[in-house]
């Protein structure tokens, strides 16, 4: 297996730790040693479910063959505990932190933002020789306004639009003429006459955050300004507006009500991350062969088809006292292809790590995906994601368009409204300044 460049590399670099309040005022050494086997000591993380598994499944064996004497321990929670446990931890000057903790890229910047030396820049600790490595928009993503590497980027959810093959062929639909997104509203209009199926389920804002990015724009400016009303926006929510108007949405009303749409055969098409594959397989076994997918629609001919839909990173919290043990685990975590290739196998965890596409897998026929190589089909969109600003206020802001966009699609609310309210209650409720 691949020596990193730990293998050579003997060097101090000066960390500072969080102190109560997050300030930083006491200093720790790092040191590298030559061997590999002379790094040694216990490590704790903090991981959700997936995660926590290909860690501790996929990962830590290997990690354990070159970095014997380091005994890695993974404490498993949920999401929001894992979140509260870290605030707790930040907020009391770093107490009863693990060694590193998962984030999603949605998250790294409340944190940052709350506690700007909480947290240990990797590129300090030398990640920046691998950053070439991930796709831009992910490390981006994981990046302060001043240039700090917050977390080490593992997986992310490129986009596509998932479809039924077989309602397609009954319809007479073909996925190769839909380009834009007029191409797919007219496909969805033949499907609805044909078959009387809804042609997607929407049970949030999530579409419409898809939509912002893959126009290059998002809920926020670079500058972190409140930017809801941007043309870009006004671009998504008519193209929805459209597919409302034209009966071809139906309402799913949360997670389990998209899952059930799909499998039930309620819809034709979704629009949504890699990750989707995961539970179409384990909860729909019975449609194996129904579903491929292609690109997500253009707004124009020739435009943008990428996105980006979830993911998460590693976080080292400036106050682990093995940050040496730490930062090995999480450059092996992030860097070592086999172990990335057994995570997208064993779960559905897409690499941000762009030579694991280079792997079979991708390349290999997928039965339940119409005996063709989709996450390849994912791999080949990687590169034109465009990074956007997960701004600290995130969460409250997709918490208040979701509310608008129940409004939307349960009571006909005008769309140029929800973006005005939208951006006007989170003005309100975020402190921030807008755009215009």
């Amino acid at each position: 297996m691949k020596k990193y460049w730990l293998m050579t590399l003997v060097a101090i670099f000066t960390i500072f730790l969080a102190a109560c309040g997050g300030s930083s005022t006491d200093a720790e050494d790092v040191t590298m040693p030559d061997n590999l086997e002379d790094l040694e000591g216990d490590i704790t993380i903090w991981a959700w479910e997936l995660e926590a598994n290909y860690l501790e499944q996929d990962v830590v064996p290997a990690f354990n063959e070159e970095y014997p004497n380091v005994n890695v321990n993974i404490e498993q929670s949920g999401v929001d505990q894992v979140y509260q446990k870290v605030s707790a931890g930040l907020s009391s000057g770093g107490s009863g932190l693990p060694d590193i903790f998962q984030v999603e890229n949605n998250r790294i910047h409340s944190f940052t933002n709350e506690f700007p030396d909480g947290l240990t820049d990797l590129n300090e600790l030398g990640f920046d020789e691998h950053e070439d490595k991930f796709a831009e928009s992910k490390v981006e993503g994981l990046k302060t306004d001043d240039g700090m590497l917050a977390a080490a980027p593992r997986d992310l959810g490129p986009v596509g639009v998932m479809y039924r093959t077989d309602v397609f062929e009954e319809a007479g639909v073909d996925p190769a003429s839909i380009e834009t997104w007029d191409d797919y509203i007219e496909a969805g209009k033949q499907v609805v006459e044909h078959t009387g199926k809804a042609f997607l389920g929407m049970d949030n804002e999530g579409l419409f955050r898809i939509m912002l990015q893959q126009q290059g724009a998002y809920f926020f400016t670079e500058d972190g300004k409140l930017d809801l009303t941007s043309e870009e926006a006004n671009n998504a929510i008519e193209v929805i507006q459209e597919m409302r108007d034209e009966d071809l949405l139906v309402y799913t009303n949360n997670w389990d009500g998209q899952v059930a749409a799909m499998k039930n055969g309620e819809v034709a098409t979704h629009p949504g991350a890699v990750w989707w594959s995961g539970t179409m397989i384990e909860q729909m076994p019975e449609l194996s062969g129904n579903w491929d997918v292609f690109e997500l629609p253009a707004f124009e001919e020739g435009g943008n088809r990428a996105a980006n839909d979830g993911g998460s990173a590693l976080a080292i919290p400036s106050a682990s006292e093995n940050k040496a043990a730490a930062y090995a685990f999480v450059e092996f975590a992030s860097t070592d292809v086999d172990s990335q290739i057994n995570g997208l196998t064993n779960r559905g965890l897409f690499p941000s790590l762009t030579a694991a596409y280079d792997e079979p897998i991708f390349s290999e026929d997928q039965e339940y995906f119409n005996n063709q190589p989709f996450f390849e089909k994912f791999a080949e969109t990687v590169e034109d994601i465009p990074p956007v600003n997960h701004a600290p206020g995130e969460l409250e802001v997709r918490s208040i368009m979701e509310s608008e966009f129940e409004s939307f699609l349960l009571e006909d609310k005008a769309a140029d409204q929800v973006l005005i309210d939208g951006q006007s209650q989170s003005q309100q409720q975020t402190g921030l300044e807008t755009s215009e």
